[in-house]
């Protein structure tokens, strides 16, 4: 019997929720991959994504990227992941990044909470400008997935400015006597 390397492993397929072509948001399935950073076709998924991007003036996707290749393991970190919603259902060894909606790394502290170290949608997902936005819940979807797999440890997060509202959406307070944007949730 022959094992098949399938590198990106399929984690979660959720919902979220697309806009059709009358303008109404319908929903959508799509897949929470996790990327190893060990597999040539996953770095360079990261890489063509933040490229891609970049391009539409994203800020973190590209740090993703550089984390995955900075060649060296934080002594405080128990095991990284890099996850990526994407709205390909199949052939998980190529990711697509044209539909790659969200990018996260998620690190597990040996010693303290753990972190999203970086967190990072898709430009035209996340836009003030709600009618030129094509998708809704790509954020929502991805902390989800954190909380079910990770119900025992609290989450912290040190986000920027902007995007603190979001988090306490989603469940993150802040911390007596700690600067607004450092945000936890409680395992």
């Amino acid at each position: 019997m022959n094992n098949i390397n399938f590198t990106a492993r399929l984690i979660k397929r959720t919902e979220i929720y697309k806009r059709d072509k009358g303008g109404t948001f319908v929903p959508a399935e799509v897949s929470i991959v996790e990327l190893d950073k060990n597999d040539e076709n996953d770095v360079k998924s990261l890489y063509q994504t933040s490229v891609l991007w970049n391009q539409q003036n994203a800020k973190y996707s590209s740090n993703i990227y550089h984390e995955a290749v900075k060649g060296y393991e934080y002594s405080d970190i128990e095991q990284e992941h890099y996850l990526a919603l994407t709205e390909q259902n199949d052939d998980f060894k190529n990711i697509n990044s044209e539909k790659v909606l969200g990018l996260m790394l998620f690190s597990e502290s040996k010693f303290q909470e753990d972190e999203i170290e970086w967190f990072q949608v898709r430009p035209n997902t996340n836009t003030k400008q709600s009618w030129k936005r094509e998708y809704k819940g790509v954020g929502k979807a991805m902390i989800d997935l954190l909380k079910q797999v990770n119900y025992c440890k609290p989450i912290h997060v040190l986000s920027v400015p902007e995007s603190v509202e979001f988090y306490k959406k989603q469940g993150f307070k802040n911390r007596e006597n700690d600067i607004p944007s450092s945000l936890y949730l409680e395992g």
